[in-house]
């Protein structure tokens, strides 16, 4: 999963300290997952390149290009063993979790959406809201994404907010949620589908240029076990866009893309003058939050390191 951009305008104002814990943690976790895997991969690519040179040319010299290849080799084991150790990934994706339920129900709350509508002020409904909270505290226990003491909390932007009325309620949404979380999904789902394509060719130009190597090789023309590189090389670019889920993502941006048009469209179109307005309002607006959220539920499934 990529990382979701820093809340900004009054979008940052309204959000409790309890999202940006856990963004800080996600975002963290995400830098050192990256970093770790670059450098496996990096070595794993340079030891199979240095292992692609001819040996020496007498008979029984000592040849020390193997030792290159074993200290990259060895290289590669430690960052495996860090990625085990600490397993970074599962703190991304448990943090980013995190992060996107606790801002999913403070939008709720702040706009009066289902289970949260009602009147401005309701004890019941702070009482509820703080419950869940509380649960999502509960969910992710691990002291790197949600250190011990941390409280549930109604910012003062919430109430404010929230006390406006459906119209300003309704532009507030509309704008800085719904059309910024669209955008953002499209642009992320562009971003994939090109980045995907890059590799793509990147892993052809691999193959073919393993293959020519290949031949070359076994009509003398070449000494160089090029092949071999050049099949490290298309593995490793396999294995990253694999990690980064390109493909999966930008499905995933563009159905949620797609939701909260349907459902943005539903909610510009409300008459906020009919009798039910308010409760078609709860409604539609808690709909909008489960687009958003739905992408994020899958991050829990595949947030364990393999070991």
């Amino acid at each position: 999963m990529v990382q979701q951009d820093p809340p900004g305008g009054d979008e940052a104002k309204l959000l409790p300290e309890l999202f940006w814990t856990a963004d800080k943690a996600s975002l963290d976790g995400q830098r050192e997952t990256l970093r770790w895997y670059r450098g496996l991969i990096a070595m794993l690519v340079i030891a199979a390149l240095i292992g692609s040179f001819p040996g020496p040319d007498k008979r029984g010299a000592f040849d020390t290009t193997p030792l290159y290849s074993v200290a990259a080799f060895l290289i590669a084991g430690y960052f495996w063993s860090r990625l085990r150790r600490s397993n970074p990934q599962g703190r991304w994706y448990e943090a980013r979790a995190a992060a996107e339920s606790v801002k999913t129900l403070a939008w709720k709350y702040t706009v009066r959406a289902r289970p949260f509508d009602g009147e401005a002020e309701s004890a019941d409904v702070d009482r509820g809201y703080l419950l869940q909270v509380e649960d999502v505290l509960r969910a992710f226990e691990d002291p790197e994404i949600v250190p011990p003491g941390t409280v549930p909390e109604i910012t003062p932007e919430m109430r404010r907010m929230r006390a406006g009325s459906l119209t300003a309620r309704r532009t507030l949404y509309l704008r800085t949620r719904v059309e910024g979380q669209r955008t953002w999904y499209r642009a992320r789902a562009e971003a994939c589908e090109t980045q995907g394509v890059s590799w793509g060719l990147g892993i052809a130009a691999m193959i073919i240029i393993g293959a020519a190597a290949a031949i070359a090789q076994a009509t003398g023309a070449l000494q160089v076990h090029v092949f071999g590189a050049s099949s490290a090389a298309a593995a490793a670019i396999i294995a990253w866009t694999q990690l980064k889920q390109l493909r999966p993502l930008a499905a995933a941006y563009q159905l949620a893309a797609r939701e909260l048009e349907n459902v943005g469209n539903q909610l510009s179109d409300l008459d906020l003058k009919a009798p039910d307005a308010e409760a078609r309002w709860a409604r539609l607006a808690a709909e909008a939050e489960d687009a958003v959220s739905r992408e994020h539920t899958t991050w829990r499934a595949r947030r364990a390191f393999p070991r």
